[in-house]
């Protein structure tokens, strides 16, 4: 509570700096987020009592303001570290606690562009490729992580197309200078196609031989004519460049998606999907999919929660996935989305000796939308892996809630 009321505090104060217009149309946006949850069997062995629950929380308060006609600063404060029930915090610890995630300016207009200059968030959250930003549902537990980097970004639009380069920075290794991050990404709407080609680039500033990796990629979303409410899409992903031993980067990834909707006694919705990132194979070229910073996180347990065990973080075995759900939204209830999805999980090319199923997961989710402001959701998920790989098929439970506050 005490976090809540110190920023309170900050934007009563900045407000009231906004009311004497020394920052112009100051506008402010936020969220709280608390995650509780309790799993079961997180070491697969159902011969020892290992259940835990706790609950996190991640406080994020975005503000922005007019510097004048030609330019807005957005800054953004996260507070993310504490679990409940561990110890209070006085105002130094929440200060010192405080992280400024994002503080940049947009520049409009200038030479035909808008241009963000400085930290900020980039990408689409569930990014194969890139993502840097707040990681949202399925949350992971302890802390719900935020990321950002140093950058400048200019956009451009033309009628049906929108161009956005990107040149920036992320921390690297002690003692170097960050690794620097480009890229390019172009945008259009033909007919019913959504079209999306990238490119993207991290080398590490460190002496020669330095890693290079780039990541090439193009995007396609489809409106059946045919079918009415059924979306096709696909991704494809390949990697270019050389890592610090010479080693080409040969390694690729690409995603399928269907989602159809009806009505039968208020929404029903159906989504499938198949993902591949290639896994490492012999020779003496990096064949494994390597992404900038991927955000693609299928599953509550699997890549949410994490799981502890080492089959499943082997080096090189890439992945693959089936993934089937449905949601349902009845007519009586507006507010409510009952979903279920199961997940197939295998690994891209079986090393050290391993099968090629890592496990299948399924996961229930209820949702309840208050308003556009608040939420809530009420899960259970189950992990069973195979035995074969474990030496166990004793499912991993987690079963949870998760509320989200936005203002």
């Amino acid at each position: 509570m005490k976090k809540i009321l110190s920023m309170v505090a900050a934007v009563a104060i900045l407000s009231s700096v906004a009311s004497a217009e020394l920052l112009k149309n100051f506008k402010h946006t936020g969220s709280l987020e608390v995650n509780a949850y309790n799993v079961n069997n997180a070491d697969f062995d159902k011969n020892t009592d290992d259940k835990s629950g706790d609950v996190d929380t991640r406080l994020m308060l975005d503000m922005s303001f007019d510097l004048n006609d030609d330019a807005s600063a957005v800054v953004s404060v996260v507070k993310n570290n504490r679990q409940w029930g561990t110890a209070q915090e006085d105002a130094n610890t929440i200060q010192t606690n405080l992280v400024f995630e994002q503080a940049y300016l947009n520049l409009k207009g200038v030479m035909g562009m808008d241009h963000k200059l400085g930290r900020q968030y980039y990408g689409k959250e569930g990014d194969m490729v890139i993502y840097f930003g707040p990681q949202r549902w399925p949350y992971i537990p302890a802390v719900i992580p935020v990321s950002a980097l140093d950058a400048w970004v200019g956009t451009y639009k033309y009628n049906d197309w929108t161009f956005t380069a990107l040149l920036g920075k992320i921390t690297g290794a002690t003692g170097d200078m960050g690794r620097n991050i480009s890229g390019i990404d172009v945008k259009t709407k033909i007919n019913r196609f959504d079209l999306n080609a990238y490119y993207y680039y991290k080398v590490d500033n460190v002496a020669s031989p330095a890693d290079k990796l780039g990541v090439i990629g193009l995007r396609a979303n489809w409106e059946c004519m045919f079918l009415k409410d059924l979306n096709l899409a696909v991704e494809y992903d390949k990697n270019l460049g050389k890592d610090d031993t010479y080693a080409k980067y040969k390694g690729y990834a690409y995603k399928l998606n269907a989602d159809y909707k009806m009505d039968l006694a208020g929404k029903i919705g159906f989504n499938a999907e198949y993902t591949y990132m290639s896994g490492e194979k012999a020779g003496a070229d990096v064949k494994l999919y390597t992404p900038i910073k991927i955000d693609y996180r299928p599953g509550i347990i699997a890549n949410g929660f994490g799981v502890p065990i080492a089959y499943t973080t082997a080096v090189g075995t890439g992945y693959k996935g089936i993934h089937l759900g449905a949601n349902w939204t009845p007519s009586a209830m507006e507010k409510l989305n009952i979903a279920a999805t199961y997940y197939n999980m295998k690994v891209a090319e079986k090393n050290l000796g391993m099968k090629d199923t890592l496990g299948n997961e399924v996961d229930l989710v209820a949702t309840w939308k208050h308003s556009d402001n608040l939420s809530l959701k009420g899960y259970y998920a189950m992990l069973k892996p195979e035995k074969d790989n474990a030496g166990t098929d004793d499912a991993y439970t987690a079963l949870g809630a998760a509320f989200v506050l936005k203002f």
